[in-house]
C-alpha cells in the first residue's frame, strides 16, 4: 500500500523541483523570483528544496511571475487517452497562507491542455475570504452545502447542490460557506494558451 506521507512528500520535492527548473530558465535568481512573486526568499527556497508545499496562491503568484500556468509547476500525470484518478489520489493544497484556509485535492493538472480540476471540501470555519482573479475560465460545479460567490462588480451568486456557475476568472471572484453545512464542490480551471496567469497580491483559491 502506497506510504500517503511518503506521497504527499515526492509531490512537495517534484514541484520544487519544477519551480526551481522554470526559475533558473528564466534566469532570475531566488530574490528576484520573491520579489516579483510578492512572497518571501526563505519561502522560495523551502518550496524549492521540498521542505513545505505552496497554497494555491503561492502557486498561482510564482507562476505569474515565471510567466508560466501554475498547471506547469504541478506534478504531471501520465495520460493517455484514458485517464483514471483514485477517490483521495492527488495532492493536497492549501487555497491561501492564511490560517485555517481550506484544503483542496489536485485532481489533475494537465500543462498540455492547460486544465486544473480541484476538488475542495471546506467548512463554515475554514478561512475562504480571499479575492483571485486569472485568465481563462473557471467552472463550478456544488455537490453539498451552500456557497456564495462573489463577484466585483457583479451580483453574487448564490449556489445550492447540483448548481453550476461558469465565469471568467479575469472577474475577481470569492467564495463564502453559507449556512451551517460543509460544502463539496469541483472547481475546473482552463486557460487560453496566449494567456498569462495573475493571482491577486491577496491570493485566495483558484
Amino acid at each position: 500500500m502506497t506510504d500517503p506521507i511518503e506521497t504527499a512528500e515526492a509531490a512537495h520535492v517534484a514541484i520544487g523541483r519544477a519551480v526551481r527548473a522554470a526559475r533558473e530558465h528564466a534566469g532570475l535568481s531566488t530574490r528576484a523570483l520573491a520579489k516579483l512573486s510578492g512572497i518571501s526568499q526563505p519561502l522560495v527556497s523551502k518550496v524549492e528544496r521540498g521542505v513545505t508545499a505552496p497554497s494555491v496562491a503561492t502557486l498561482y503568484r510564482i507562476a505569474e511571475a515565471l510567466r508560466i500556468s501554475p498547471a506547469a509547476l504541478l506534478p504531471a500525470p501520465d495520460l493517455d487517452d484514458i485517464h483514471f484518478v483514485p477517490a483521495g489520489a492527488g495532492e493536497r493544497v492549501a487555497s491561501s497562507d492564511r490560517p485555517h484556509s481550506a484544503v483542496g485535492r489536485v485532481v489533475l493538472a494537465d500543462r498540455a491542455r492547460d486544465l486544473e480540476i480541484y476538488e475542495y471540501r471546506a467548512s463554515p470555519n475554514d478561512d475562504l475570504d480571499v479575492w483571485f482573479e486569472h485568465p481563462g475560465a473557471k467552472v463550478l460545479f456544488l455537490l453539498a452545502g451552500s456557497l456564495r460567490v462573489d463577484l466585483a462588480g457583479r451580483p453574487s451568486r448564490h449556489l445550492r447542490p447540483g448548481d453550476c456557475l461558469v465565469h471568467s476568472g479575469e472577474i475577481r471572484h470569492r467564495w463564502q460557506v453559507e449556512d451551517d453545512s460543509d460544502v463539496h464542490l469541483l472547481l475546473v480551471v482552463t486557460r487560453h494558451h496566449d494567456s498569462k496567469p495573475h493571482a491577486t497580491t491577496e491570493g485566495g483559491q483558484p
